[in-house]
């Protein structure tokens, strides 16, 4: 009962679960140039996703309701969605795996889907496999293309993102359309125009392997 208010409801099912609040940060120690964010303690991209151990349901925070419940639900109790376990206790490949699945029954938006596909490609560089990496990386390029068409955003947000697209085909080495994606920054904001200067040193370097942050460059929040 000490952590009850930890505790919450399985929309699905209605089991109790332990949820995870976006607010759970861990002492940073580096944040990578696509900003996955390395920690003292763990590795925060093994304990992002969150499964009801009942009914295998998977979300990043279980407060979030979806707005198409029954027809969440009915994925979430078919077989072809409980096929894809063997037992309550599967990977992480297989939670982002099947918790895309769920945003796109969840009608999830351009920008979560990018960054689902973003996280699978860090599981797939921690392994070895850049070929793969570089296949999800494309799918969150054009998820965040979508972002830009289907929503308006924040002079910051946009130029956000346009960074996500010059950093994703960079590390493909893509780098004339990384540079073209880089002139859509509103350098006017002064910590757009640090991650503007950074980034274009190593499109002109055609350096497409993983750099951290500059100390002098801020974390920035999460995009809504």
């Amino acid at each position: 009962m000490e952590n009850e208010e930890n505790n919450i409801l399985c929309p699905v099912c209605g089991n109790r679960i332990t949820n995870n609040p976006e607010d759970n940060i861990f002492q940073i120690e580096s944040i990578d140039s696509d900003f996955r964010i390395h920690t003292v303690q763990d590795d925060l991209l093994d304990d992002w996703l969150l499964m009801c151990r009942n009914c295998y349901y998977i979300d990043h925070d279980f407060s979030n309701v979806p707005d198409n419940l029954n027809k969440v639900k009915y994925y979430v109790e078919s077989m072809d969605y409980l096929s894809n376990f063997t037992d309550n206790n599967p990977t992480t490949y297989d939670l982002f795996k099947n918790y895309m699945k769920i945003l796109n029954i969840k009608d999830g938006s351009s920008f979560l889907l990018a960054d689902c596909n973003l996280r699978i490609s860090w599981l797939y560089d921690d392994d070895n496999f850049p070929d793969k990496a570089d296949e999800y990386r494309e799918q969150s390029i054009q998820y965040f293309g979508r972002t830009l068409l289907e929503s308006k955003k924040s002079k910051k947000n946009q130029s956000l993102i346009y960074y996500y697209i010059a950093e994703l085909s960079r590390r493909k080495g893509e780098f004339a359309r990384a540079k073209k994606a880089l002139k859509n920054m509103n350098r006017s904001i002064n910590e757009i125009d640090e991650l503007f200067i950074f980034q274009k040193k190593l499109i002109e370097n055609k350096n497409s392997s993983n750099s951290k942050l500059p100390k002098g460059v801020k974390s920035y929040e999460t995009l809504s």
